[in-house]
């Protein structure tokens, strides 16, 4: 099926919305898509694609009998994550000959990674554009720090409404814009990725799962903030590390954690002992 005539069977799928279902619990829809449409500089034709890209699925609470013609955004998250795959390999590709197939492959995970789709929904405010169900709100979802997949799911629906209405040039470009760092820093990205990769690859083999990292505090100046991320094996912390972000502090605990395994103080008997004790208490 070519991208037109899947478009167009989205879109009349989409025109079956109830908007005056979903505008009595959100009447402020319009100023949400209007916010959207400023962000990806393309005023929507189907107004009912944008509004359902902001549907998160814990919205269908507020109609618990009867969910006909009420949608999520979960089948426009299928339809992003693909392209956003052929968005990075694409680009990777073409701007880095030198790089290997394995290469090229851990640099796609590390740019479409969770962590790094929530980083870009983050800088475009997404989570104040979402529509949550009253249990995800109490549990925290709409707050960025809290649950990251959402955020990234987020990414991937806006991004295939996006590609839907605008068409795969538009789409293409404004993808563009937001990964453009991303490709200049692509080798430490890459470096990046391979060091808490392999430590990850390394404490599965030992024991069987890998370490977790926990936001412990945050140190914020007029300046700025700063993350301070921390690594375990059960309750026992192996370091710590701050950055402007939790995704780079993370990634800084788990290169510290791969010079404690390569200097020795960190030993195999070790890791196996501490990741048999109860996990650490979650922090916030």
């Amino acid at each position: 099926m070519s991208l037109n005539l899947c478009a167009a069977s989205i879109r009349d799928w989409v025109s079956k919305l109830d908007e005056n279902r979903l505008r009595k619990h959100f009447p402020d829809v319009d100023a949400r898509i209007a916010a959207l449409e400023r962000l990806q500089r393309h005023t929507y034709a189907s107004k009912q694609l944008a509004m359902v890209a902001l549907i998160h699925r814990s919205a269908l609470v507020y109609w618990p009998t009867d969910k006909t013609n009420v949608f999520s955004n979960e089948r426009l998250e299928f339809l992003g994550d693909s392209f956003l795959n052929f968005f990075v390999a694409s680009e990777s590709m073409s701007g880095f000959e030198s790089m290997s197939e394995g290469q090229l492959s851990k640099l796609r995970a590390a740019l479409v990674s969770t962590e790094n789709l929530a980083d870009k929904a983050r800088h475009l405010n997404l989570n104040n554009l979402l529509m949550f169900g009253r249990g995800e709100i109490a549990k925290g979802g709409f707050r960025d720090d809290k649950r990251q997949n959402i955020l990234a799911d987020a990414f991937e629906a806006v991004t295939a409404a996006l590609l839907l209405d605008a068409g795969e040039q538009l789409a293409w470009e404004w993808l563009a814009s937001l990964f453009a760092v991303d490709f200049v820093t692509a080798q430490q990205t890459l470096d990046d990725f391979d060091v808490k990769t392999r430590f990850q690859q390394w404490s599965q083999a030992i024991c069987g799962k890998p370490p977790t990292y926990k936001l412990v505090k945050t140190i914020s100046t007029p300046q700025e903030t700063q993350f301070v991320v921390a690594g375990y094996f059960g309750r026992t912390e192996i370091s710590r590390a701050s950055a402007s972000n939790k995704r780079d502090a993370s990634k800084l605990v788990a290169a510290r954690m791969q010079k404690l395994v390569d200097s020795g103080q960190l030993t195999e008997d070790m890791v196996k002992r501490y990741a048999s004790e109860p996990d650490a208490p979650e922090v916030d």
